[in-house]
């Protein structure tokens, strides 16, 4: 006698009439009666009910949750819960709702996904109150107004109560002038992230170096003669090693031109050197 489920490639052992518990269903149902329910187009599973309202009737007989005032039907009758109920237990060890009291309606605010945005830079971006404490933020910031955007007036500080403001937004045509007019807002900072990105080094690092030069060309050892396009004073540019990376230290923008000329090169540089020393 077989074992299997006479169903080809199955493989499952035999339940009953030579079938599989799974083939032995379908084929019942397949020749089962409609579900008694009106408006139901479902076979039913046991008796004259579909499986839908059979576990709806076999529920409805459970008595209520033993958790007062709950008014559900118990869902397991060993623990004498509800679904819910059982679910935290299982889940949290705790029959209280684990979420906190304002779940859902911060996710709900027009605010939420700016707030988020912001709290992700951690406390350069946010203060600890508000990272903290999401209606404290809405209660000072209020309403977004239409096309604005949230930003910190001391860009040194991060965004609390006593710096912060809506400021317009800017189209994306106009990003380039906008960082025009950013850069001369604030010099230094952009001078820093310029740094920063080219050299690995601060603004902060940049003035101790100077200092330490005496606030003069690490070469020539004269001050930096050249104007901005603005025709401010220019910053010593920062000479670096090309292979390396590595900041040497700084120098003028005439020396910094030259050695650029000379390709970095003491062999060229000695003998422009000699050449010079041979024709004075």
């Amino acid at each position: 006698m077989s074992t299997e489920c006479k169903v080809p490639t199955c493989g499952n052992p035999v339940f009953s009439t030579g079938l599989c518990r799974k083939h032995y269903e379908w084929e019942r149902l397949e020749t089962a009666s409609p579900c008694s329910i009106s408006g139901c187009s479902k076979k039913a599973y046991r008796g004259v009910l579909c499986i839908t309202h059979y576990r709806l009737a076999k529920l409805d007989s459970h008595p209520f949750c033993t958790v007062p005032n709950c008014g559900e039907r118990q869902k397991n009758l060993t623990f004498g819960l509800c679904g819910k109920h059982e679910f935290r237990v299982r889940n949290h060890a705790a029959l209280e709702s684990p979420r906190a009291a304002d779940w859902g309606a911060r996710e709900a605010h027009p605010l939420y996904s700016l707030w988020t945005w912001h709290k992700r830079k951690g406390a350069a971006g946010m203060c600890l109150e508000w990272r903290t404490n999401f209606w404290a933020f809405v209660s000072v910031v209020k309403e977004k107004p239409d096309g604005t955007t949230l930003r910190r007036p001391q860009l040194q500080y991060p965004l609390g109560p006593d710096n912060w403001e809506w400021r317009e937004s800017h189209h994306s045509g106009n990003k380039a002038e906008y960082q025009r007019k950013w850069r001369k807002r604030n010099p230094d900072l952009a001078k820093n992230n310029d740094l920063k990105r080219s050299y690995g080094i601060s603004l902060v690092e940049y003035e101790a170096m100077l200092q330490a030069q005496g606030g003069k060309c690490a070469i020539c050892r004269g001050a930096e003669r050249t104007r901005d396009k603005d025709g401010g004073p220019r910053r010593m540019p920062v000479d670096h090693d090309h292979n390396t990376g590595k900041v040497r230290g700084l120098i003028c923008t005439h020396c910094n031109r030259a050695l650029g000329m000379f390709q970095d090169s003491a062999d060229i540089l000695r003998a422009a050197i000699e050449y010079v020393e041979r024709n004075y």
